[in-house]
């Protein structure tokens, strides 16, 4: 926005080559930003979606960046007609994409004679002076050095002298940041002061009489504004099948050493994280990606596969829900973390899993996806650790369940997960159980893996009661912990328990829109000082349900521990 606003003070205009999956990210221009930089007389151009580096980009995924980088802006009503390499890394395959995908013109940098004469420096005859209008290869065009730190006004002026003296053409001069060192986003570098870009501007204003003008690229380049050209995304996995390539990790990445084909490690924060890959030593004989994180403070670490337009990146279904899947190892808990591209092909957070606990051992995790939004054209998972520590992960999966809730067990099976309590979920809970209750009291949830009937053991202390009640339950969500329902059957419940006070079994219900209510309860059991097996059949299962949840509830002052749950369809329908 300075060097829009100093051309504009001028009476300029400049072409601004944007990266159209960083528009309002922070730190980057907004849309708004690119709409007044537009309506000052500015073109827009295009740089792909992800500033992606095309030499190292397979081939369908650079087609993908550079056409729907500019079909992104042009759905925002820019015209876009001239393209920018990323990094000006480029080859004869790249041209042809550029033209393919509508752009009338492509820009490199450098290839010119320099205004400093140096080791690095091109010459002339080797190099030209500028490059030629119409330049001679409009998808390959050369332009001076990028502007730098180091760069003075001296050696700009003597650039567009030389060129004045030697035939003229066209100076595409090239400024990544016009800021301060020092300030904020300020590329210590790739940058040059607002008063040196100032200063230029208003020397070139006194170059008129040498036939020196201020054009965009489009006013020099011309041609039409060509229609949006689609580039074909992958269509998403069938249901039921691995959506993801390269899932046992052992493929190593073409372009990137020491890391797996297809995926990437990520983060954020204050910390020190570090990865390492090998082709073997995974669960099941597979590959494996070691995370490690020291000098934490904040932030997170995972591996994903690659936040790409897809090539990568599995393509997603609207409506449906996704199993994620992975075998780790880790010394401290950790959790799945999801994220969404748009159709723009912007990346983002979504959302995260119940914790899993350490493991000294290969274990396989796995969690359901929420509903995949409108909107959402692929995702991308991680196990993420967020604490100094180590993590291990192998065989990854991501499947596609369908537009509903998992599998119903079968008639006769136990419905839940970890129904003697003696997993963690690394919170300090059982995992997927979960405290819940209501009103005036104060309820002390207490756990451990032992001392239950068999396995863990939950305990309520109730004090200070005055309305409400407690209960440990299955996690009332979308199937991750509370299990599938069976509409029109019965099911049994059974808790082994020992209270001071008479206690009771509630159950609840998820709708087929993953609303969750109460539903109903049993009869009061009485106190018992001794391990006691609390055994309730439900009514049917109504029309519209597809999980359930249940809870041993104390509903005043008192003690309840409770272990051993089941909650198994009968079949019956009456």
């Amino acid at each position: 926005m300075t060097a829009a606003q100093s051309l504009r003070n001028h009476g300029m205009a400049g072409t601004f080559y944007v990266i159209s999956g960083w528009i309002g990210q922070p730190g980057f221009l907004s849309l708004g930003d690119l709409q007044t930089i537009a309506s000052w007389g500015n073109e827009i151009g295009g740089k792909t979606v992800n500033n992606a580096h095309l030499p190292t980009t397979p081939d369908d995924e650079a087609v993908r960046e550079i056409c729907q980088g500019r079909n992104n802006l042009m759905a925002q009503g820019f015209q876009v007609t001239n393209f920018a390499y990323p990094h000006a890394e480029f080859g004869p395959a790249h041209e042809q994409m550029v033209r393919d995908c509508g752009f009338n013109s492509g820009r490199g940098v450098g290839e010119l004679v320099e205004p400093i004469p140096g080791p690095e420096a091109c010459a002339f005859p080797d190099c030209s002076y500028a490059e030629s209008i119409p330049p001679a290869d409009p998808y390959s065009i050369r332009t001076p050095s990028d502007g730098e730190v180091t760069t003075t006004l001296a050696e700009m002026q003597a650039q567009v002298t030389n060129a004045v003296n030697n035939g003229g053409g066209l100076l595409a001069f090239s400024f990544h940041h016009v800021c301060d060192v020092g300030t904020s986003g300020c590329d210590p570098v790739y940058s040059v002061s607002p008063q040196l870009f100032d200063d230029f501007l208003t020397w070139l204003q006194t170059q008129a009489v040498n036939n020196v003008s201020v054009k965009t690229m489009a006013q020099v380049i011309g041609g039409p504004v060509l229609p949006a050209v689609a580039a074909p995304s992958p269509a998403p996995a069938p249901i039921g099948t691995q959506a993801l390539k390269n899932p046992t990790l052992t493929a190593a990445d073409p372009f990137a050493a020491g890391q797996p084909d297809c995926f990437t490690s990520t983060g954020f924060g204050t910390n020190t994280r570090t990865l390492t890959w090998t082709a073997t030593g995974g669960d099941g004989g597979g590959g494996q990606a070691r995370l490690q994180m020291s000098n934490y403070s904040s932030g997170d670490a995972k591996l994903v596969p690659r936040f790409d337009l897809g090539h990568c990146a599995p393509s997603t279904t609207t409506g449906h829900t996704y199993r994620t899947g992975l075998s780790y190892i880790s010394d401290a808990p950790v959790v799945f973390t999801l994220y969404t591209r748009n159709a723009a092909g912007t990346w983002a957070y979504w959302t995260g899993s119940q914790a899993f606990p350490a493991s000294s051992t290969w274990r396989r995790a796995t969690f359901l996806s929420p509903a995949v939004p409108a909107g959402t054209t692929a995702m991308s998972f991680g196990m993420t650790l967020n604490g100094n520590g180590t993590v291990r992960t192998s065989n990854y999966s991501l499947v596609d369940i369908g537009n509903g809730p998992p599998p119903a067990a079968p008639v006769g099976v136990n419905a839940l997960q970890n129904p003697t309590l003696t997993l963690a979920d690394g919170s300090g809970n059982p995992y997927c159980w979960s405290p819940a209750g209501y009103g005036a009291n104060q309820p002390a949830f207490t756990w451990t893996p032992t001392g239950g009937q068999t396995g863990g053991r939950s305990r309520i202390t109730m004090t200070n009661w005055s309305s409400g009640d407690a209960k440990l339950v299955p996690t009332m969500d979308n199937g991750n912990c509370a299990p599938t329902a069976t509409a029109g059957n019965r099911y049994q419940v059974t808790v082994r328990y020992t209270s001071t006070r008479p206690v009771f079994i509630t159950m609840y219900s998820r709708d087929t829109a993953g609303n969750w209510g109460y539903w109903t309860q049993s009869p009061t059991f009485a106190a018992q000082g001794q391990w006691t097996t609390a055994t309730f059949l439900t009514p049917v299962v109504p029309a519209g349900v597809n999980g359930l949840s249940l809870g041993m509830t104390i509903d005043g002052n008192g003690t309840l521990n409770t272990s051993n749950y089941t909650l198994v369809n009968t079949g019956a329908t009456s």
